[in-house]
């Protein structure tokens, strides 16, 4: 046997299997690249959601509420599965089970040189690059100073970096008209100015933030720029500054440091578009952490055979061409659903590597036509993102009868089927939750 534990998929749901796994067995992890986790904004979401319909921004600010909704309602949805594992208080048991796995995740993440910040209690807005905002529940503690509940009324600093303004301008401005929009109090006033780069002898191409985020890995450059925007905003009058999500990729940690010692809490990055630098930072975290609980990775991409009930193997094709088979007791299924290629289809929709059937809720999907599971209204559920594998709970895939596939699969984080990570805004705590507990489950 070459290993206890196979773990599919290494963004969080498959490192937090593999991590929980490596306590007690030994542990691989199968990738064939990086998937949504290093695409993602650099926020957390646990719950942001507590109705079904409108725009209840002002409603979902609390975490445990929306918990209670999904419990509540949301009977597929793998917050449920798993509360169904507990026979006294299923809430308040699980809220205990969230902080708990969460506060444990977060000081390894810490380990390796990234911090989250947040509550288990109350969600916060962010501003994006967008000129939106969303409502999180962890972010990364260079984003977190910008709890937009704490800046309104407030004069509010825009840095740019672009080669003209206008882009800055617009984003800011219609940050400010989107909150009065939806009933928040807005800024006192709202500044922009940019930072010529190039002038700084820096060159990058105006726009690829990934690209700014890795010249300030360099920590001289960091400097050169954090003293470039401190001459700059000292002659403004201002509360609080933005600044695109740029403080480094590698060199997070000290970059973060070094405009923390220079800004204090006066300064902030923007929640990130995709694909974007903190989503990189998480990713590479998260790849310490595989190393530092000895978790073995393997470079390829995963294809496994009809099995009876139970898999002894896998295959890997390497991208050298090469191929290798891969034994263990027990394999965890962390793929994603369609950036990864997760979910495919054929004559219908199935899951990639083991062909299970993808299910929608609790009812089988017969239709391959992925426009069938979608609206004209972008505030409705739009059915198709919460599609995936339906599973018992253990967390073991099953069948249109509700039967195990196998034995020894366990499936979590976005392959999973019962919830909508875009509407419900659960998508980091169901990779962590079920990650984690199909971690555990894998190891016995």
């Amino acid at each position: 046997m070459d290993y206890d534990v196979i773990v599919i998929g290494s963004g969080l749901a498959g490192v937090a299997a593999a991590i929980n796994a490596a306590k007690t067995k030994k542990v691989a992890v199968i990738r064939k690249g990086y998937g949504a986790t290093a695409l993602c904004s650099g926020t957390f979401d646990i719950a942001g959601r507590t109705g079904k319909r409108g725009r209840p921004f002002k409603d979902f600010v609390s975490i445990p509420q929306g918990i209670g909704h999904i419990l509540e309602n949301e009977k597929q949805h793998p917050y449920s599965i798993l509360s169904m594992a507990f026979t006294g208080d299923r809430f308040n048991e699980f809220i205990t089970m969230v902080n708990t796995i969460g506060e444990e995740f977060f000081e390894r993440l810490r380990e390796t040189g990234i911090h989250y910040k947040g509550s288990w209690e109350n969600n916060m807005l962010l501003p994006t690059q967008h000129g939106a905002f969303k409502a999180t529940s962890f972010c990364q503690s260079s984003m977190f100073p910008g709890n937009l509940a704490k800046l309104m009324g407030r004069t509010i600093l825009f840095i740019g970096f672009e080669k003209t303004p206008i882009h800055n301008r617009t984003r800011a401005e219609f940050l400010r008209d989107i909150l009065s929009k939806y009933g928040f109090l807005s800024f006192k006033d709202v500044l922009y100015i940019n930072v010529d780069i190039q002038s700084l002898g820096l060159r990058w191409n105006g726009h690829d933030f990934i690209s700014l985020a890795g010249i300030m890995d360099d920590m001289d450059n960091a400097r050169r720029i954090a003293a470039s925007i401190r001459e700059i905003v000292d002659k403004q009058d201002y509360d609080h500054i933005f600044i695109q999500p740029v403080m480094g990729i590698k060199n997070y940690e000290d970059v973060s440091k070094l405009f923390s010692d220079t800004f204090g809490d006066a300064l902030s990055e923007l929640v990130a578009d995709s694909p974007s630098a903190p989503g990189l930072r998480l990713q590479y975290a998260l790849d310490r952490m595989l190393a530092q609980h000895g978790v073995a990775v393997i470079d390829g991409e995963a294809s496994c055979s009809e099995s009876p009930d139970t898999i002894k193997t896998v295959g890997v094709s390497h991208k050298d061409g090469s191929k290798s088979t891969f034994a263990a007791n027990s394999f965890i299924l962390a793929t994603g659903k369609f950036i990864s290629n997760g979910l495919t289809k054929n004559k219908t929709w199935q899951e990639s590597i083991f062909g299970l059937p993808a299910f929608i809720g609790d009812q089988p999907v017969k239709d391959a036509f992925a426009m069938k599971y979608l609206t004209d209204d972008p505030l409705d559920e739009q059915a198709l993102f919460s599609m995936g594998v339906k599973v018992d709970n253990s967390l073991r895939p099953v069948d249109e009868d509700g039967a195990v596939v196998y034995k020894n699969l366990y499936a979590a984080g976005s392959v999973l089927s019962g919830y909508n990570y875009i509407y419900d805004k659960t998508g980091m705590g169901t990779a962590l939750l079920t990650g984690s507990k199909a971690g555990i489950f894998s190891a016995g």
